[in-house]
Formats: structure tokens, sequence, C-alpha cells
């Protein structure tokens, strides 16, 4: 079993197929649909495709996405100790990018735990390849998540038109300025 990782309020465990269930049931809370493509009769492709990206990342540079639950000696009475939070963490694009991405669950919301989530996997990517660029992307109308990955590290570089969501306005955000075509490629990715 792999070591977790330790934030002040969340155990990070890599994202694995035995937190399916956990995945399956935050994916088909309608509220977390307003920030991602599709809606909740995609639960379970859209689990799959998490846990898959999750794998191939962790085999390739030792990073991938982490599964987040509220640490015993943080439950606040109102999340019990041991709460899945949600999931996050970065996953190769390209041999020079990284993607940084954040699901929280609706009852975590609000209480800093995206910024812990995104502070963690900011950190893990510069350490393990320092000269890969952290980017995300974010629509508008989350700006919780942008609240968040700004208070990470990141910066946003870029706002127009979402390429994946027709009619909303997207954010790219990373953590140095983008080299040659990459900005271009992250924008037609929106």
């Amino acid at each position: 079993m792999t070591t977790p990782t330790f934030t002040s309020s969340l155990r990070l465990e890599p994202l694995l197929p035995r937190h399916r269930a956990l995945l399956l049931t935050m994916f088909e809370d309608q509220r977390v649909w307003t920030y991602l493509d599709g809606s909740p009769a995609d639960a379970e492709k859209t689990t799959t495709r998490f846990i898959d990206a999750a794998e191939l990342s962790r085999c390739a540079t030792g990073l991938g996405i982490w599964t987040a639950f509220l640490r015993a000696d943080s439950a606040d009475g109102r999340l019990p100790s041991g709460t899945f939070v949600g999931i996050g963490g970065v996953r190769t694009l390209s041999a020079d990018l990284w993607n940084l991405g954040l699901s929280i669950a609706p009852a975590a919301w609000g209480r800093g735990y995206a910024t812990e989530l995104a502070t963690a996997a900011v950190n893990a990517a510069q350490v393990s390849f320092p000269n890969r660029t952290v980017t995300a992307r974010t629509l508008a109308k989350n700006a919780g998540s942008e609240r968040a990955l700004i208070s990470a590290g990141l910066r946003v570089v870029w706002r127009g038109p979402s390429a994946a969501h027709p009619g909303e306005e997207a954010r790219i955000l990373t953590d140095r300025q983008p080299r040659g075509s990459e900005l271009e490629w992250l924008i037609h990715s929106s």
C-alpha cells in the first residue's frame, strides 16, 4: 500500500479502483455537474475515466490524482473523521505540462479543502518535476475553484470562451508563463 500524504486537514491516498463507490456517489450529485461536462447519467463513465487517468499518470511519473479524506484530528463536528472530501491532484498532459484537477464533494464545499488539496498537488509537482508547468482550467462560474487555485500558487494567464463548454467563459491558470505553443493548446482544450 502507498503511504498517504497529509495536509493540515486531509489524508490523501492515491485514487484507486477501491474508491469507485465514493466517486460514483459524488458524481451522481447534480451539484457537482455544474462545473463538469455531462450529467449524473455520466457518473459511471466519469468515474472510470478518473481512475484510469490517475493510474496512467502514477505509473508514468509517480504522481497522479489523490482521494482526500478528513483527518481524525481535523473533524469539525459537522463532518466526522474519515469523511470523503473529494479528489484532486496532477496528471500528465504532455512531457511539459501537468493538469491540476479537483472535484470536491458538496458536503465539503466552502471549508478550504480544495485549497489544501490544490496546494499539496502543486508542491508535489514542483518538487518532482520542477521544469514541468502546472496548469489548471476552470469555468468562470466556478469562482471557488479559481480562488483555491490562486491560493495554491497558480495565476490566471488567459480568460475567454470555453472550447469544451459552448457559451461559457473559461480560465486557464498556471504556475509560470506557458512556453511556446502550450497556451494555444490549453485554450483549444479548455
